[in-house]
């Protein structure tokens, strides 16, 4: 497989060695991020944890939000690379909610990912970011297709989805017994219908995912456990 080439803010592509550094920064970050939580994930502790000075730090993120936001969408990308080796022959629509699957499942099994992402959620710059990565999923795997927007289309479809995921994701801190269940297969149901999803696709497209668990879980675990770049 080939190399994807990084590119830096101004468009200018990214050395081998830049590559490298960042790439490092990134998997302290996240090694952290999984074992100590957001909040207790500093500047600090990732120089301590990469051995990367923290001028270099700073010259590819501009603070601790901007790395969980290139965190997020690497995650993002490897969750789609991963779905399409994995179900390959399956339609946009059944991909886009394989995606907003393995998240919640992500989210349901680890506790300090949870935690995690409620910070992000919580974050209007992070959530602002999340929100623009699910857009770019979406324009890639619906335009062309029946079900392709225009660019509000394809913003206020995601920001209801995203939405409707803080809210799930919200409901597994409540203290009330809940069906979190029946929360995460509504939530599916939500995101394919505001893209013009029939009924009966829907069903059958969540009907699939509800019987391939298994392979969620393994998506998720890689995700959670490898390192963003190798």
């Amino acid at each position: 497989m080939a190399r994807r080439v990084l590119k830096s803010e101004d468009g200018t592509i990214m050395s081998d060695h830049a590559t490298l550094i960042r790439g490092r920064i990134m998997n302290s970050a996240k090694e952290l991020l999984a074992r100590e939580g957001y909040s207790k994930t500093t500047i600090r502790k990732i120089v301590e944890h990469s051995g990367v000075l923290t001028g270099s730090i700073y010259y590819f993120f501009k603070n601790k939000e901007d790395i969980f936001r290139a965190i997020l969408l690497e995650l993002v990308r490897d969750c789609i690379n991963k779905i399409n080796k994995n179900c390959c022959d399956e339609s946009p629509l059944f991909k886009y909610a394989a995606v907003c699957q393995v998240e919640l499942k992500v989210l349901a099994d680890y506790k300090i990912v949870r935690d995690t992402y409620l910070e992000g959620y919580n974050s209007t710059i992070i959530f602002e970011g999340m929100v623009a990565q699910f857009v770019e999923l979406a324009r890639g795997l619906f335009d062309d297709t029946e079900y392709e927007c225009s660019d509000e289309g394809y913003y206020q479809n995601t920001l209801m989805v995203k939405g409707a995921m803080h809210a799930c994701l919200s409901e597994m801190f409540f203290r009330r017994e809940v069906d979190s269940a029946g929360t995460r297969e509504s939530l599916l149901r939500l995101a394919l219908g505001v893209f013009g999803a029939k009924e009966a696709e829907i069903n059958g497209i969540v009907e699939k995912i509800r019987s391939m668990n298994d392979t969620w879980e393994r998506i998720g675990k890689e995700m959670v456990e490898h390192p963003l770049v190798k």
